[in-house]
């Protein structure tokens, strides 16, 4: 097995592995299961690669800008014009828990956040289940917040059938001209993509099958989940805790003591017989 670098940490439960980039928002870089790589992506952003955790917001938010108590806080630009996808994206954070199989990261450090923050990271890998959990926590006063996944799953993984993906929704938000939610919901149709969208998954369940290979099937403690599979090579399945734009919706509310968290498990099934 090749040596990584100090800031790249090798999880690894029987023939299940993880490489989580500490320097890198704490994402995953590589998540194999009895050999199969799942992740990838569609360039060298950070937002375009690996598997990585969004807080203290997840998704684009409306003017680039953040509403709480009467107060608008200006947020600095990260993607294609958009703040998007929260703090940690490209930070490094401090590793408080770490074994074999387990992984832990702080993150506190939050300039071009309104409000002082932590955000914390952890990583657990079982032989047939990765279970990962996001929290956010205020260290003064409270604020909104929305935590979430995003990971680029390959479209192939080798059997030349792309995955399919599906979310146990009951409803989708109507996108704008501007990728925000307009404030309609309407049915969920899994025939009208591609999609860039919102959807309520009040289980918190969703799967991804790759027909022959693999399936992972994913469950949530967040009643969201984006989907982006608009691009060739990748398909995004993110689950979330709100909606894009929902720091001012009244998804969540970090505080002292009290941190927004979502726990969410996605696990393995070989399908080669």
């Amino acid at each position: 097995m090749p040596s990584l670098p100090d800031h790249q940490i090798r999880l690894v439960a029987g023939d299940h592995e993880v490489v989580v980039d500490i320097h890198a928002g704490a994402r995953a870089t590589s998540w194999t299961f009895r050999g199969l790589e799942v992740l990838g992506g569609a360039g060298h952003s950070p937002v375009e690669y690996g598997m990585y955790p969004m807080a203290p917001w997840a998704g684009r938010l409306r003017g680039n800008r953040v509403a709480w108590n009467d107060q608008r806080y200006d947020l600095p630009l990260s993607y294609e014009g958009w703040a998007l996808h929260g703090t940690c994206l490209d930070r490094a954070g401090r590793v408080v828990a770490r074994d074999a199989s387990s992984l832990a990261v702080r993150f506190e450090d939050h300039p071009s956040w309104p409000w002082p923050a932590a955000v914390e990271v952890a990583w657990r890998l079982e032989p047939h289940a990765l279970v990962t959990s996001l929290s956010v926590e205020a260290l003064d006063d409270p604020f909104p917040a929305v935590v979430g996944w995003h990971p680029w799953f390959r479209r192939e993984l080798g059997t030349g059938e792309p995955v399919r993906w599906a979310v146990d929704a009951t409803e989708q938000l109507v996108r704008g001209d501007d990728h925000l939610p307009t404030g309609e919901r309407i049915p969920y149709d899994a025939s009208a993509g591609p999609f860039d969208d919102a959807f309520v998954v009040p289980s918190g369940r969703a799967s991804l099958t790759w027909p022959g290979a693999l399936a992972i099937d994913v469950v949530s403690e967040g009643s969201w989940y984006v989907v982006f599979d608009g691009r060739p090579e990748a398909v995004c399945l993110e689950p979330q805790s709100g909606p894009p734009d929902g720091l001012d919706g009244n998804h969540g509310v970090a505080a002292p003591a009290t941190p927004l968290t979502m726990r969410t498990t996605w696990a393995m099934r070989d399908l080669r017989g």
